[in-house]
């Protein structure tokens, strides 16, 4: 059992005590405590230093910063001169105040440790505020300066110069100075440091990778996908909520009906079809599998069936579920006894029996087929009790341009000169689809680095993170955008 403090004043303070049943659940009792007049004081900028030192292992590493999305940038930037595997961050923010003769450090920078010795990146990204390590005013010389990027490695009583003009003689303390821990402990950094798991190895040290020697798990490819992110098919969403989200978030209301578990999504290529089918999973919280039709044919006389029927079982068994099958028309084309539809006259029939069924199982397992030609499709399986509701995603008008622009542009930042209608309008006129629209975003935002001329600072290795502010879409990296999409349609 465990004391948690809330609602505190100057003299009393009322204490949760958390107890588990056997059911794993909390339990949550208030009763009144006494508390003294003092609350424990945050230990200053020192301490917490010490802290993070105390916390490192050899597969973390500490950030000492007051900018913490430079010092992210920089530290993936230098991530590869690394040379342990980093698996945790701890983060010691310095917050205005906290130094003497400036607000924030001149200098962010990384230590981790390897073989019990310690080492410090420097994380500068201005190459005239270069990271000063020594030992005194009188120890200055240019090899104790530390580029971005450059690494040295700490003794015992090191200063690590942060811009404060602070010497032994003045009576005062540097905030950081380097000593070795004496003991090795993560509990105090947990509560005063920020901590952070390295989850995408990637985006850090390849050496990650390499000393791990395990496989990346696969990517949940639907996770953070929402109907909010679709634009251009309210209607579309309006009817997957109607037949699909609810009655999986709420049987009980459907309990006595029959569900159209087949559903048919067709239109155009490139509107947002197997978005759609991404969406609908986390909007009815449903397991999601997704598989192209093609993957189930076989040479092998009885295994395209029996891929078709492993599906169906699959869907059952995850259920709540929704199965995407898309390209459906290959393995679904009319039976017409021509030397053509004879490969395909066993899967349909196969899709058939599977369909009914899934009909009679009471489990909300939801078959979603989506077709770009619904006409080459065996009427059979469009029947009711099968394939039976049939919807139409059409290419955008005017208005859903408009929405999936706003989705795709939501995180960049756009210039006065940018109208939307006018962009949309010129949209419309090219028939822009979703993908299109998705496209033009992604090539402008090319075309504006381009403008800028970052992408030459990239090429020289001068980037730095104040150069992320400058960017900004105009009007004509848009136009150039287009230019180049519609040139391709022809």
């Amino acid at each position: 059992m465990k004391l948690l403090p809330i609602n505190c004043n100057s003299y009393s303070c009322k204490y949760t005590t958390t107890s588990q049943t056997a059911t794993g659940q909390n339990n949550k009792i208030s009763k009144p405590v006494f508390k003294s007049l003092w609350s424990p004081k945050t230990p200053d900028l020192s301490e917490r230093f010490q802290y993070g030192l105390q916390a490192l292992d050899e597969q973390s590493v500490l950030v000492v910063t007051s900018n913490e999305a430079s010092s992210n940038m920089m530290l993936e930037t230098y991530a590869d001169n690394i040379d342990i595997p980093v698996m945790k961050k701890y983060t010691l923010h310095v917050k205005k105040g906290e130094l003497k003769d400036c607000d924030e450090l001149n200098s962010n920078f990384a230590i981790y440790k390897k073989n019990n010795k310690y080492y410090i990146l420097s994380l500068s990204e201005h190459p005239l505020k270069n990271l000063r390590v020594d030992m005194s005013k009188e120890a200055y010389n240019k090899d104790n300066l530390l580029s971005g990027g450059k690494i040295k490695e700490l003794n015992n009583g090191v200063i690590i110069h942060t811009g404060e003009m602070i010497w032994e003689t003045s009576g005062e303390k540097h905030k950081f100075v380097f000593t070795p821990p004496k003991i090795s402990e993560t509990h105090s950094a947990e509560k005063y440091l920020e901590v952070s798991n390295v989850k995408n190895l990637k985006e850090f040290n390849k050496r990650t990778i390499n000393a791990l020697n395990t496989p990346e798990p696969k990517t949940n490819y639907t996770k953070g996908i929402t109907f909010e992110d679709i634009g251009g098919l309210d209607d579309v969403i309006e009817t997957l909520k109607k037949y699909v989200v609810r009655p999986i978030n709420y049987p009980e209301v459907y309990k006595n009906i029959r569900l159209n578990k087949g559903i048919l999504l067709w239109g155009p290529p490139r509107c947002g079809k197997t978005l759609l089918g991404k969406a609908l999973a986390n909007e009815a919280n449903a397991k999601y599998r997704e598989y192209n039709a093609n993957e189930f044919k076989s040479s092998t006389v009885g295994t395209s069936e029996n891929n078709i029927r492993q599906v169906f079982k699959q869907a059952a068994a995850d259920a709540p579920s929704i199965t995407f099958i898309d390209e459906f028309d290959s393995i679904a084309k009319t039976r017409d006894g021509s030397s053509n539809a004879r490969f395909d006259d066993p899967m349909v029939n196969q899709l058939l029996g599977c369909m009914s069924d899934l009909e009679k199982c009471a489990a909300p397992a939801f078959i979603i087929a989506a077709t770009n030609m619904k006409k080459l499709i065996d009427p059979a399986l469009l029947a009711s009790g099968r394939f039976g509701l049939h919807i139409e995603v059409h290419m955008p008008d005017l208005e859903g341009l408009k929405q999936i622009f706003n989705i795709h542009t939501k995180k960049q930042h756009i210039m006065n000169d940018v109208s939307v209608k006018e962009l949309s309008q010129t949209m419309l006129e090219n028939k822009f689809n979703g993908s299109d629209v998705a496209e033009m975003v992604t090539d402008a935002f090319f075309n504006g680095l381009e403008r800028l001329e970052l992408n030459k600072k990239m090429d020289n290795k001068t980037l730095v993170f104040s150069d992320l502010e400058k960017i900004a879409l105009s009007k004509s990296d848009f136009l150039k955008a287009i230019q180049r999409i519609v040139k391709q349609k022809i």
